[in-house]
């Protein structure tokens, strides 16, 4: 098949939707959710701890101050917990209006995830089909 004339090649037929910050510290529920994303168009970008998820999302919005268009938090991990990373965040004009989404296994998730302002809860084992149409709320 022939490409056209200006047009591309080796690069997505479609740009990506938009930036997703990824904060998990378990690493198998942190790929997964990446290349869910990845494969829907998303940029996904991954932390394993709230204090990573700091850096990356104060490096991102100095360079582009409209990404990422989401976080989708762990609330338990090691070195700064979602609770933390959260009041942190909040404490940062920068990157207060970043919308956070709560990824916990936790009982009370609904209630902790209110608690922090998140903008939806998910739960683990997480619904991709519920994933994804948050995601779609905030970055599309």
């Amino acid at each position: 098949m022939d490409v056209p004339t200006g047009v591309p090649t080796g690069l997505p037929a479609v740009l990506p939707a938009g930036h997703v910050l990824v904060v998990e510290d378990d690493p198998d529920t942190r790929d997964a959710l990446a290349l869910l994303l990845m494969t829907e168009g998303y940029n996904a970008v991954s932390a394993e701890d709230g204090l990573e998820a700091l850096h990356l999302l104060r490096a991102v919005r100095h360079r582009a101050p409209d990404a990422p268009c989401l976080v989708l938090l762990d609330l338990k991990m090691p070195r700064l917990g979602g609770p933390e990373f959260r009041r942190a965040q909040l404490g940062d004009p920068a990157l207060a209006n970043v919308p956070v989404a709560v990824l916990s296994g936790a009982i009370d998730a609904e209630q902790r995830a209110d608690a922090l302002g998140a903008v939806a809860t998910l739960t683990k084992p997480i619904d991709f089909d519920v994933l994804l149409k948050v995601v779609r709320r905030y970055c599309c």
